[in-house]
């Protein structure tokens, strides 16, 4: 098939899309790139902080590239878990750079953060890897003080607790009545949140309407359009609100064809979706991938384990804070990730 058939978006050429496919490798994996420098000494403080950022902003890249570039959707369910672990190894770098655990990963007064956000959790539900949904949270919601907004606490962001509120159950999440990001995000809040299925497209239709135009101050706004001086698109890997395609399934629309007039509305993606209910079947619920973050309330009572220690198989109930097994001195840079075990 030809590329200009195949792909989803028609800013995307077939070199630009072959060039960053080849530019990922370089920049993360080559000689002297992002993965290479970060097992070199931190300096300076706050370095290996960066590049950690930059390997899972990269990761997360190449995955809208696939996606943009029309490739299969199925194996973007494992791309997508690549991209949430690529941001846990971030984690603790940016706390201990801060030595502030209550930062959240995402910032939620950041568009350009708060927008990604909402597209990683557009995905898990698109996708049906609601298990990943536990492992964003616990990037998010921090240890201390419900509520206090900047601190990267649960409910800070009304939105948010929607969305989490429908992967992972209302009784875990928490109340907000604010929104960090009321343009263009409010309309979906209450798409999300109204009586009837009418009123629900309405929202959803002012989202769409609005989404592109409200989001200008993001890096990426506008990145389609070529450089004068070299005619590179440099930043573009496609414009997609995944996050009004999972209020499209989570609301149970099956006829959302008043939407597909957005060229950012990922109709292709929300097809697979519904073509491929059975993957978020129960097997989802009690997937063998669910992991959580030391510090973090456990989120299902069994058998956990962690690869950072030899022996860890142990039995948390539900709610336990899963503890740190990680090296006092922290020098391996990483969090201790608990693992659900398939073996119950």
């Amino acid at each position: 098939m030809d590329f200009s058939d195949k792909r989803r978006q028609q800013f995307l050429g077939e070199r630009q899309y072959l060039n960053a496919l080849e530019s990922f490798e370089e920049v993360v994996y080559g000689a002297d790139g992002l993965v290479d420098n970060l097992r070199k000494d931190d300096d300076p403080p706050g370095w290996h902080k960066n590049l950690a950022h930059g390997i899972a902003s990269e990761r997360f890249d190449l995955l809208l590239m696939h996606y943009t570039g029309g490739d299969p959707i199925e194996p973007m369910r494992a791309e997508l878990e690549q991209v949430v672990h690529a941001y846990e190894q971030y984690a603790p770098y940016l706390w201990k750079y801060l030595d502030d655990r209550n930062e959240p990963v995402f910032k939620f007064y950041s568009l350009d953060e708060y927008c990604q956000l909402m597209q990683l959790i557009g995905l898990c539900f698109l996708l049906h890897r609601r298990d990943l949904l536990p492992r964003l949270a616990a990037l998010q919601d921090g240890l201390d003080a419900v509520g206090r907004v900047g601190e990267g606490t649960g409910g800070t962001d009304t939105l948010f607790e929607e969305f989490m509120a429908f992967g992972m159950g209302a009784d875990v999440r928490y109340e907000s009545d604010s929104i960090m990001a009321a343009r263009p995000y409010e309309a979906l809040f209450h798409a999300l949140t109204e009586t009837s299925m009418a009123a629900s497209l309405r929202e959803l239709d002012t989202f769409l309407r609005r989404w592109y135009k409200d989001l200008a101050g993001c890096g990426w706004h506008d990145a389609h359009k070529p450089d004068p001086k070299n005619g590179s698109q440099a930043g573009y890997y496609g414009y997609w609100s995944f996050e009004a395609g999972a209020a499209v399934i989570l609301l149970g629309i099956d006829d959302d064809t008043s939407l597909h007039k957005y060229l950012y509305y990922p109709k292709d993606l929300v097809a697979w979706c519904r073509a491929n209910a059975a993957l978020g079947a129960p097997a989802d619920e009690h997937s063998p991938r669910l992991r959580c973050l030391a510090g973090q309330p456990c989120p299902r009572t069994g058998y956990w384990f962690t690869p950072a220690a030899a022996g860890s198989r142990r039995h948390f109930d539900a709610g336990h804070t899963m503890p740190d097994l990680a090296s006092s001195d922290g020098a391996s840079g990483w969090a201790t990730v608990w693992q659900w075990d398939e073996q119950q």
